[in-house]
């Protein structure tokens, strides 16, 4: 059987048994491997004018599923037209899909030169690979193919329910990029943005992502917090009160009339002019303790109810009171530790166990319990579960040689703290539930001695210190706000600190002023009644400063 074809013959030499062997001829061993063909071509061309070529499908057996083979090895035998030169280029193809589609790809190819004998049989190889990993009928892009992923057969041209998740949680289904050279997870479902509640107003502010679900547990959409998380004192639909800060959120502040607003002195019944009070501890509106040397420990309730307690004996530096019971917690020098609450026989003494002044205090309640952390001037921060016994220091990673000043938190978790060691400023903040603490990176520049902290809230806090610093943490970086000055002399210190939003920034300085900050710029608020030593409060609206000569003043703005 012969088969005449635009001047060449192709017959495979299984069917030709019964040709005339005399005639010279090529035998081509064609084979393929790792990969199903969908069209097979065998191209001979006159080398000396390759304008006279022709080409032969090469049909192939189906496998019982319908394909072609995975591999395959053929035998064809090229014979040459009388007008042709002997000199030939034969050429295998391997395409992609069907020979009748237009478009098909090209995926493999190769070629040889041979030369047809007069006589007898020249023998000429071809082999032909191409990547089908796994084995869907299309190959790599990067080989010729369709195939944007060669690991997953039900991805490739033409597939359904390529069901996928984007990596921004959207529901979506696995398409080629736009290189087609790999898959990609592509969604046309929105993608929203999320909020949580950081400022802990129960309103969500602070933006953690943009996906089609919750990237957090506990975030929402869309944001509730007008004032993007930056006060616990402003929200959607807050009542507006006279506390320097918008509560409602209407680009307005205190509105309401609520006029001139002065610090108001409160009596502490203690007739000595010279007492000096050294911290404050504001446990409800018009409820505080304050406690300083000799003794001195007073409890205020009210404008008028004012009851001094003499069953704590030291000179006491530091205190914190129970938000519901008004129970306070002191701390003194020599690493002394007292716990009161009126109608109680004794202080309920005890202490730390170490000689060091008792800095700083800050309690947090848990159930029937209260556990509270303390910092003293030997570097070490204990963790006293009242009743019992405070436990030993708990490790900050810090040398003992830090002075540590003050510590605060509004939960175990944002607790910071404050010091220095020799010059330098530190400030540690609590990890793993206060059992271990880290050193926060300081602004660049000469910043002096650390010696209050305030935590707003996870997102916000401020620190200050000696020759009028005043730092501000926010998004978890801290930056320094504008220095304090005083006319003619060198930079006053800042003794004490409270804050309740970027606008509510209180500091009792050594000039014998408070100064609030704007969230611009430092103005005094009041001054020349003593030098202050501590601030406090329940909230802008409730702001208390004690000091020397005596002085307690509580700053109550009434509508």
């Amino acid at each position: 059987m012969r088969l005449f074809l635009f001047g060449l013959w192709f017959v495979t030499l299984a069917a030709c048994k019964s040709e005339d062997r005399r005639e010279g001829a090529i035998r081509v061993d064609l084979s393929y491997a790792t990969f199903r063909p969908g069209c097979l071509t065998l191209t001979a061309s006159d080398k000396a004018d390759p304008s006279r070529s022709t080409v032969e499908v090469l049909s192939a057996p189906e496998t019982a599923d319908g394909r072609p083979p995975r591999s395959r090895e053929l035998t064809v035998a090229v014979y040459r037209q009388d007008t042709w030169s002997r000199d030939l280029v034969v050429t295998a193809e391997a395409f992609e899909r069907d020979c009748a589609v237009e478009d098909k790809k090209l995926v493999a190819t190769q070629s040889v030169d041979a030369q047809v004998p007069e006589e007898g049989i020249a023998v000429v190889r071809l082999d032909l690979r191409a990547t089908d990993l796994d084995d869907d009928d299309f190959v790599l892009a990067v080989e010729g193919g369709t195939d944007c992923n060669d690991a997953k057969p039900e991805v490739k041209p033409g597939a359904t329910d390529l069901a996928c998740t984007t990596t921004d949680e959207c529901v979506g289904t696995f398409s080629c990029t736009a290189a087609g050279v790999a898959t990609a997870c592509v969604s046309t479902q929105p993608v929203t943005t999320w909020y949580t509640d950081v400022d802990g107003d129960g309103q969500a502010g602070t933006p953690v992502g943009d996906d089609c679900k919750p990237p957090v547990e506990g975030a929402v959409t869309p944001r509730q917090d007008c004032d993007n998380d930056d006060s616990p004192f402003a929200s959607t639909n807050a009542e507006e009160r006279c506390d320097r800060v918008d509560n409602n959120c209407n680009g307005q502040v205190d509105e309401i009339g609520c006029g001139t607003v002065s610090w108001k002195a409160v009596p502490s019944s203690f007739d000595d002019p010279e007492s000096r009070w050294n911290a404050v501890a504001v446990y409800r509106e018009g409820h505080a303790w304050v406690v300083g040397d000799g003794n001195k420990v007073v409890h205020v309730k009210g404008n008028n109810d004012i009851k001094p307690y003499t069953h704590c004996k030291g000179d006491w530096i530091s205190a914190w009171a129970h938000p519901t019971e008004g129970r306070v917690f002191l701390g003194a020098e020599g690493g002394k530790l007292g716990a009161y609450v009126p109608g109680q026989p004794d202080c309920g003494q005890t202490t730390s166990g170490f000689t060091s002044r008792i800095s700083g205090l800050v309690g947090f309640v848990e159930g029937n319990s209260t556990k509270l952390f303390v910092a003293d001037s030997g570097g070490r921060i204990y963790r006293w579960d009242y009743p019992n016994q405070p436990s030993e220091p708990v490790n900050t990673g810090i040398k003992a040689g830090i002075n540590l000043r003050a510590i605060h938190g509004t939960k175990v978790s944002n607790m910071l703290a404050v010091g220095y060691d020799g010059d330098t400023p530190k400030i540690l903040r609590s990890t793993e539930g206060g059992s271990t603490w880290v050193e926060e990176a300081l602004p660049a520049g000469s910043i002096p001695k650390l010696t209050s902290v305030h935590v707003v809230h996870d997102g916000l806090a401020f620190a200050a210190g000696e020759g009028g610093v005043v730092l501000m943490r926010a998004e978890g970086k801290w930056t320094e706000l504008p220095r304090l000055t005083q006319e003619g002399t060198n930079p006053p210190d800042v003794l004490g600190l409270t804050a309740y939003s970027r606008t509510a920034v209180y500091v009792a300085v050594s000039d014998e002023t408070v100064r609030w900050f704007d969230g611009n710029t430092w103005r005094i608020d009041t001054r020349d009644f003593g030098t202050p030593k501590g601030l406090g409060g329940v909230g802008p609206h409730e702001v208390w400063v004690v000091g020397s000569r005596n002085t307690i003043l509580r700053r109550v703005p009434v509508p």
